[in-house]
């Protein structure tokens, strides 16, 4: 049986993993004449089809060796990839970890004593609209080391597909000509919608348009869903 040449490939003092990179020539010839064959394959009778299935079965059976070999050669790096990336996994996770907790007692002191001096400053205005000598307080004191920016990042997160399909539907139903004021009014007081419930909010499942193609086969029927069919010989 063909195989791939090995090559070592050290990853640190300790650790030396073979892993095959060198291609095989006799893989190489015999996937070039099949596929140079494949582009004279003309089909016209029924003999041209057993022979041209005698010879699907050949590219398939090449394309599962093919396959079949390079899992193995590949089996070492895999192996080791898994390794190094359950070592990365245990130093980040905790570092990740611990920087959020740090991160949330740095922001919440943060946002209390932006609160307290922003208070103190409207109590001192008060006091002198009110005809009082008060000064001004001390300005906001450094809470973090020079070079650390606050950035906020906003973001959200669907807790209610429903609505959200109906506001879509609703949005796009008024964009629509023809709803009178009655159903315009049931559709704002049902669907709630809003111009910024767009219809790029919304993704249709692949997954689930295929299973559902696979359960029905021809009898799929959905608005804006066209189906189809593939035929794929496979041999033994």
């Amino acid at each position: 049986m063909a195989r791939i040449a090995p090559t070592t490939i050290t990853l640190d003092p300790a650790q030396t993993v073979t892993l095959d990179l060198k291609p095989n020539p006799e893989l190489s010839s015999q996937t070039t004449a099949l596929v140079a064959l494949a582009d004279h394959v003309v089909v016209r009778t029924p003999a041209d089809s057993v022979e041209a299935s005698a010879f699907l079965a050949r590219v398939q059976h090449l394309r599962r060796w093919v396959a079949g070999i390079y899992k193995d050669a590949k089996t070492p790096l895999t192996t080791a990839k898994r390794t190094l990336d359950a070592q990365e996994r245990a130093l980040l996770v905790p570092l990740a970890e611990a920087e959020q907790r740090v991160m949330r007692e740095i922001v919440s002191f943060q946002a209390q004593h932006q609160q307290d001096h922003e208070r103190l400053e409207s109590g001192v205005v008060e006091a002198q609209l009110a005809g009082a000598s008060v000064a001004l307080p001390a300005p906001l004191a450094v809470t973090s080391i020079d070079g650390m920016q606050s950035r906020t990042t906003y973001s959200a997160d669907v807790v209610d597909f429903r609505a959200l399909v109906l506001a879509v539907a609703g949005q796009l139903l008024l964009d629509t000509p023809g709803p009178t004021r009655v159903t315009q009014a049931w559709l704002r007081a049902v669907c709630r919608p809003t111009p910024q419930a767009t219809i790029t909010l919304l993704e249709p499942s692949a997954p689930a348009l295929h299973a559902r193609a696979r359960a029905l086969k021809g009898d799929l029927s959905v608005p804006g869903v066209t189906s189809s069919a593939k035929i794929t010989l496979v041999a033994r």
